[in-house]
């Protein structure tokens, strides 16, 4: 990277900046960057080359600020729950995901429950706003539609219509002419995603070749070709030839859209269409650095996500660490045409990881084979798929046997990503330092250049290897090492909702509900608490306790199942058919799992740590039994001891199981350590004499920042003031974890 054009530099601290506004906010990632760079700047002088790099960081943190703040007015002044009443039109419609509004105020993420809404007319939404704040204290605004009604289409330009039209038409004549294929086809053509089922998309998702069905700079470099063979048939010049390619890139990279990847690429090829007219041809990376300022600097919205991250490692990986790897690749006759292909795939797969693993937190490993497997099937499908769509909108004969052509590969391509979705360990679970900590392993060899073993390619590989394994190995150690000997329980952010993990004084884990499954698809338990065990080196849960089966503890039970191996879920042994605890219950099945039911007087220890259900009964006696209609009552209650420190769970327990617990508790116990306060510090819960009779000196309450219900309330939090409690709440510090020593002494973090 010395030699890298001074645009990559500038792209690269600009869209760094953009990046961090967004997920940080600007003061918190202002004052990070002052204590970092101030040092190395005064170190280096005023002449470093740290110093434009640092300038194009703030450059970029002051415009992605400005540009999120530009969004947020049009939201600033609705609160959770509000209704609302929208004029505008749908640029992206979706049926299962987010659509996108057009309004005069701006863009606006709306989820409806009946099918995809009208595109590109003019609409009237009725709903209720939602806000869901993040881990990070960021928050994300969106409509719930109760209603879309149409109002004409006047209001819609003419663009909008005519791009709307030409997409509705080709996915019509996909529709058509290729059969079950229509929906890959949609995808790989057109970035539609409504036609791929969601096993489909999981399975190139875990092979490693969900890049193939998203446009992206492969999709381009196809229409690109094609063009270009078309103009030098047609006997243009080059350089004409590479204007009007150029021209078709963009007309078609609009068309669908605009999607990051594929907008990297148009202006990748921007930037060599303007080398070759200028007879000064582009360097690559310099081409990589100005898409990434272009977008940073037009959409500095989307640096934050996994889209612009993804495309630009990727990109930036086949160049410099595949040049490195072709220049010492053995001496080979096969060196040409093999040497290029796994060296991009590598390149790629090592830049990527650390990314994929902090947005989705798993990489997979089988990326590298799937892609040398399917790229030239769809690399040959998607001329025939164009070529398709050319021919019946135009009514020209040849439509059927493109179409039919384009169908076979397409089946063969969805029927080999299925075969290496089923292969184990398609995928491993990563956290962002394991990656980074291989990804830096797997670099280091680059850096190395004196050193003798160099000279033999064999020898070169199997210690570029070898390095990423030891640095992976001795991450992992430090992970496991750290909190060894203490009792940590941790209350996970996940919103309006209970995700509780413990880990015991020797590494084993527990976790108590499982988070929210909200509306639009949202789901805590792939979305946070998945990611947060993985991050803390959680390879398996001894058991899941399901306290009821309520959506804010249940729903995302069945995410944690399929994301950890579990030994055992724990519940209340009854239901009431939510959507949460029965995609569990058929996961638990899947894979295994007992699912065994909880009742007072049970009670197991691990690791010196004892675990005792005081509800619900065993066996109620008359007029005792939970009312099958009211979900609360069934409320798993866990007593948590360990030498002198004890702790109640009270899941969403109301003041009639408090006193049923109070009744069970020793006149002469001794005050609680930590209390979870139930339901949320709803007024239903933490009565004055429950309070009172356990006196915890800690009180902690999950619940959803500025949530509809008004949790906690005031009095319940009077209530702890009063007997001194420590209040914890996830809505305003985060992810709260509570670390307790031998000593029975706790030292609380919080991740606000």
């Amino acid at each position: 990277m010395r030699g890298a054009p001074p645009v990559l530099w500038t792209a690269a601290g600009f869209a760094a900046g953009a990046a961090a506004s967004a997920a940080f906010g600007f003061d918190r990632t202002l004052l990070t960057l002052l204590i970092c760079s101030l040092p190395i700047l005064i170190w280096r002088g005023p002449k470093s080359r740290a110093l434009p790099f640092v300038a194009c960081l703030l450059g970029g943190l002051l415009w992605g600020t400005a540009g999120r703040r530009a969004v947020e007015v049009c939201t600033a002044h609705v609160a959770d729950g509000d209704p609302a009443s929208l004029s505008g039109y749908f640029i992206r419609a979706s049926a299962e995901g987010a659509s996108a509004l057009r309004t005069g105020c701006g863009e606006i993420r709306v989820y409806t429950r009946d099918g995809a809404p009208p595109e590109a007319r003019a609409v009237t939404v009725d709903g209720r706003w939602i806000r869901s704040a993040r881990p990070d204290g960021t928050e994300t605004v969106y409509l719930s539609a109760s209603s879309v009604e149409e109002a004409g289409d006047a209001q819609v330009p003419w663009t909008t219509r005519v791009r709307s039209a030409i997409r509705g038409r080709a996915a019509d004549a996909l529709k058509r002419r290729l059969g079950t294929q229509a929906g890959t086809a949609s995808a790989l053509v057109l970035a539609e995603r409504e036609g791929i089922p969601r096993e489909l998309w999981d399975a190139f998702a875990r092979s490693g070749t969900a890049h193939l069905l998203s446009i992206s700079g492969f999709h381009v470099g196809v229409i690109a070709t094609l063009l270009g063979a078309l103009l030098s048939a047609a006997g243009q010049p080059p350089r004409r030839r590479a204007a009007f390619v150029a021209a078709g890139v963009w007309a078609y990279v609009l068309l669908i859209g605009a999607p990051t990847s594929a907008t990297r690429a148009a202006w990748m090829t921007t930037a060599f269409v303007l080398g070759r007219l200028r007879r000064a041809p582009a360097s690559a990376l310099g081409a990589l650095g100005l898409s990434a300022l272009m977008i940073a600097l037009l959409r500095p919205g989307v640096v934050s996500g996994a889209g612009f991250q993804l495309t630009v490692a990727g990109t930036a990986g086949i160049l410099i660490l595949s040049r490195w790897m072709i220049a010492h690749w053995p001496r080979h006759r096969f060196r040409a045409a093999v040497a290029p292909t796994v060296a991009a795939g590598i390149g790629a797969s090592v830049f990527t990881a650390p990314v994929l693993a902090h947005h989705f937190g798993q990489v997979p490993l089988l990326s590298l084979p799937s892609s040398i497997l399917l790229t030239p099937l769809v690399a040959a499908a998607v001329p025939g798929v164009i070529l398709t769509i050319v021919l019946d909108v135009l009514h020209l004969p040849g439509a059927g046997l493109a179409g039919a052509g384009a169908e076979g590969l397409l089946h063969a391509v969805t029927a080999a990503a299925a075969w290496l979705r089923a292969l184990p360990g398609a995928t491993v679970l990563l956290t962002p330092l394991e990656a980074g900590l291989l990804t830096a392993g797997a670099l280091l060899p680059m850096v190395l250049t004196a050193a003798p073993w160099r000279r033999r390619p064999a020898v070169r590989s199997a210690v570029a290897v070898l390095t990423a394994l030891t640095m992976l190995w001795a991450g992992q150690a430090a992970i496991s090492l750290a909190g060894r000997g203490t009792l940590q329980i941790v209350a996970i952010d996940v919103g309006q909702g209970d995700a509780i993990a413990l880990r015991t004084p020797r590494g084993r884990w527990l976790l108590v509900d499982a988070g929210p499954r909200g509306f639009g698809g949202s789901d805590a338990g792939a979305t946070r608490v998945i990611p947060y065990l993985h991050a803390r080196g959680a390879r398996r849960l001894e058991a899941v306790v399901v306290t009821h089966p309520d959506e804010d503890h249940a729903g995302g039970l069945g995410a944690v199942l399929r994301g950890i191996a579990a030994g055992a879920v724990i519940g209340p042994g009854g239901s009431i058919g939510q959507s949460g605890q029965m995609d569990g219950l058929a996961e638990a099945r899947r894979a295994g799992v007992p699912w065994r039911r909880a009742a007072a007087g049970d009670e197991w220890t691990i690791d010196g740590v004892r675990f005792r259900v005081l509800h619900p009964p065993g066996r109620a006696g008359p007029g005792e039994a939970p009312d099958p209609d009211a979900p609360n009552d069934w409320s798993v209650v866990i007593e948590v001891t360990w030498g002198d420190f004890s702790a109640l769970l009270m899941g969403d327990a109301d003041t009639a199981i408090e006193a049923a617990v109070l009744r069970g508790r020793p006149p002469d116990a001794p005050p609680l350590t930590l209390l979870k306060v139930g339901h949320h510090g709803s007024i239903t819960s933490t009565a004055a004499a429950f309070v009172e009779a356990v006196r915890p000196q800690y009180a902690l309450i999950p619940v959803g920042a500025r949530n509809r219900y008004g949790h906690p309330d005031p009095q319940v939090l009077a209530r702890l003031e009063r007997v001194g409690a420590q209040i914890f709440r996830t809505d305003l510090q985060g992810t709260v974890l509570l670390a307790i020593r031998p000593d029975g002494t706790v030292r609380v973090r919080t991740s606000r």
